[in-house]
């Protein structure tokens, strides 16, 4: 035995060994056949796995030290936060435990299946945790793709990748059991706060199949547990008045996740060795630009901006004040859409795209803000065959003004760029000079608008054609652009080969997602939460990496950011202390905190439980259902009903009040074909109402017209008897009864 626990040489007919930095991996073909003769007290105990053991696993990943420290004091814990950062290998010491559950269960029980769920928060992260879970071998993976439900997978997979709310619909439908499931695994575990699916899950855990005899183990994973308490009052008065919020934010996400220790890597050794094979930036800096001459020369820009939301909100009926708040106008469009102010409603959505652009001014070039707004007018004006007199007047006036703007500024030094952004490009070329030609760097944005229009300058600077090679990353649900998920992966294809070297993306790519590693990250003008901050700079994994912040100087984003990082050196110390707590006493505060959760949420069950005993049968309602923004009639509120989680009137009694743009070629997603959008059949009007399906093998239903609650009113008497309009912001908010269809039958 004593050759399982040394570090020896392997015999040259074994499997070559490769680390988990390597960029070549072994793909495993054998698998175990008999696991009668697997030992795992040295995955347990012993703090060198040799070649040998390792082989007799089946695992030709070599993990590092300090990975399997995390595997042992997990595996002694039981339910357990690992809390590992960014670029180490999180998701690689987790497929380490997955294995160790599913060799043990096919010792103790060979002939029951092992099944794990592996929730990821975002589905572009889905597919290279497939591929990471998979390489300790054996292990049966599967990504829950977005046209299936993760039920279909979990008898004839061990490992099931999908998201919270796909187990969770499952869990509903009562297709998925909590006693079948050997292991639960939350990945970047921080989300599992307030109403996020994740916490959905725990609830559904810790409240209704508490009683169950068998139940998951739990692992969560994370970079960063985070600060910010989002229920203090469980927190039982700060511990005792303790006042350690970083260290009560780790009872609270322990409790929720039904965690009873946080898994860091303690032996001093083991944290060297991480610091020196996981490169850290060796520069992480704030740096700051002065505007002061850009700054005056906006000032007139920005009063011609005012003046024109001026101009606009006096077209409003009642007028609206000029705000420079875009939370502000959500707001009044809100309040419009209450009062059924069709001319509000379309005339705020004018003024908040200003507001937005208004924003970009000191920060994107003006030349493509100014191009970016005519577009978007456009956009706004062209898809109505007749648009309100109001309306035209508006658009009109706004071409011509920002046409003349555009005419004042477009000879001034400031037209294609700006201070900030010429920074931003010296700093690029500056980073591409010093790396070899390999060299790939990321630039994080807050917005989809920022990351179109900094490729665009790039790709038009001439001076830096044969340097920097721009491409872009966001998502598909982005107001002003998106990325479709095929789009994405040839994104990340053409990153990773080289093909492009500077990537602009939204936050999709701030956590989780893979990257190819970064020679530097450059954040520019954006900064999110302290989470966030940790996150952005695990991006930058390369030797010798640099991370940088980008902000105007002594701006708001400048503050938040050193307040993160204060925050950061509170977690920290939270977790230093946390190792210093005795385990009963934490045991017994998170068990104190957990009571107070689960109380709280059967509380909130016991109000949608009454709320749904009283919700009205729609059948029997005389309610009709608008458009939001138009309130033109779409049809009865007894017409609605739901399959899945698809809400729709059939497009027999719907066609008349909306009209149907047809695709060329119907989008196939398995039995459901997608054949055209819904439109709003008001010609002032014509907003995006949903989309049109057909079920292959359900001709019963025909074709229908699937719709967005968002977009939606309903009008119904209330229980005195006066008829009401409502909005809801999502169909699970509705205050009456919908009919069901029974699904298809699998």
């Amino acid at each position: 035995m004593k050759r399982l626990f040394e570090d020896d040489t392997a015999p040259s007919e074994m499997p070559k060994f490769v680390r988990i930095d390597d960029i070549t991996q072994v793909v495993n073909t054998e698998n175990i056949e008999d696991f009668t003769n697997i030992h795992l007290k040295p995955f347990e105990t012993s703090s060198t796995w040799s070649d040998q053991y390792l082989s007799s696993l089946n695992i030709h990943r070599r993990p590092f030290n300090f990975q399997i420290e995390l595997v042992q004091s997990a595996i002694q814990s039981g339910n357990s936060i690992i809390c590992l950062r960014t670029g180490a290998g999180k998701t690689y010491t987790c497929a380490l435990l997955i294995k160790y559950y599913y060799l043990k269960k096919k010792q103790e029980h060979p002939d029951e299946h092992f099944s794990t769920f592996f929730f990821v928060p975002n589905r572009s992260i889905r597919e290279q945790q497939v591929e990471a879970i998979r390489s300790v071998g054996d292990l049966q993976v599967i990504g829950c793709d977005d046209d299936s439900t993760a039920d279909a997978f979990a008898a004839f997979y061990n490992v099931v990748v999908c998201t919270p709310q796909k187990f969770l619909n499952c869990l509903m439908d009562k297709t998925v059991h909590f006693n079948e499931i050997d292991l639960i695994v939350f990945d970047e575990c921080h989300h599992c706060i307030g109403r996020h699916p994740y916490s959905q899950v725990m609830e559904q855990y810790l409240v209704y199949h508490s009683s169950e005899e068998k139940r998951p183990r739990i692992l969560g994973l994370t970079a960063s547990c985070g600060t910010k308490l989002t229920n203090p009052k469980a927190i039982i008065d700060e511990l005792a008045q303790g006042k350690n919020n970083p260290l009560g934010k780790l009872y609270e996400l322990c409790a929720t996740l039904n965690c009873y220790d946080v898994v860091t890597v303690v032996i001093s050794e083991h944290q060297k060795e991480l610091d020196s094979t996981i490169p850290q930036p060796t520069q992480n800096q704030i740096l700051t630009v002065q505007q002061n001459s850009f700054e005056l020369y906006l000032e007139s820009l920005k009063n011609k901006f005012c003046s024109l939301l001026q101009y606009i909100g006096s077209r409003c009926s009642p007028e609206i004040s000029a705000y420079l708040n875009e939370q502000q106008l959500i707001e009044e469009k809100i309040e419009a859409e209450k009062k059924n102010n069709f001319t509000n409603i379309v005339l705020v959505k004018y003024m908040i795209m200003f507001v937005k652009r208004f924003d970009a001014l000191s920060d994107l070039p003006l030349k493509a803000v100014m191009m970016d707004i005519k577009k978007k007018l456009d956009s706004f004006y062209s898809k109505k065959e007749t648009p309100m007199p109001v309306e035209s007047d508006v658009y009109n006036y706004c071409l011509n003004t920002i046409g003349n703007i555009n005419e004042e500024i477009k000879h001034g030094e400031y037209y294609s760029t700006n201070p900030k952004l010429d920074f931003l490009t010296d700093q690029l070329k500056e980073q591409i000079k010093k790396r070899n030609a390999n060299a790939r760097g990321l630039i994080l944005v807050s917005r989809t608008l920022y990351a179109k229009l900094i490729l665009d300058y790039l790709k038009e600077r001439q001076d830096i054609q044969n340097m920097i090679k721009p491409c872009w990353l966001v998502g598909q649900s982005g107001v002003d652009y998106q990325n479709s998920l095929s789009e994405q992966d040839r994104t990340l294809k053409e990153f990773r080969q080289g093909l492009a070297n500077v990537m602009i993306a939204t936050d999709i790519v701030q956590e989780g997602l893979d990257v190819a590693e970064c020679s530097f990250m450059m954040r520019y003008e954006f900064v999110s939460g302290v989470i966030g901050t940790v996150q952005s700079r695990g991006r930058a994994r390369a030797d010798k990496s640099a991370c940088f912040l980008i902000v105007g100087f002594s701006s708001i984003n400048h503050t938040k950011e050193i307040t993160n990082r204060m925050r950061e050196k509170e977690m920290l110390a939270a977790l230093n202390r946390w190792r210093e707590v005795p385990r009963d006493k934490s045991n017994q505060d998170i068990q104190r905190v957990q009571n107070i959760v689960i109380q709280e949420w059967q509380d909130q069950a016991k109000n949608a439980e009454f709320l749904r005993n009283s919700l009205i049968d729609s059948t029997a309602m005389d309610g009709k259902v608008s458009c939001r923004s138009c309130n033109s009639y779409l049809g009865n509120i007894s017409w609605l009903r739901k399959l899945g989680m698809n809400h729709f009137i059939p497009e027999r009694q719907l066609v008349t009040q909306v009209e149907i743009e047809r695709f060329e070629k119907p989008e196939i997603h398995k039995e459901i074909q997608v054949t055209g959008k819904v439109i709003c059949g008001n010609q002032q009007c014509r907003e995006d109402l949903g989309g049109t399906q057909q079920i292959s093998n359900r001709t019963d239903l025909k074709e229908m017209c699937t719709l967005k609650c968002k977009q939606l009113k309903f009008s119904y008497k209330d229980n005195k008897g006066e008829e009401r309009t409502y909005t809801f912001k999502k169909w699970s908010d509705i205050t009456f009864k919908i009919v069901e269809i029974e699904p298809t039958q699998r």
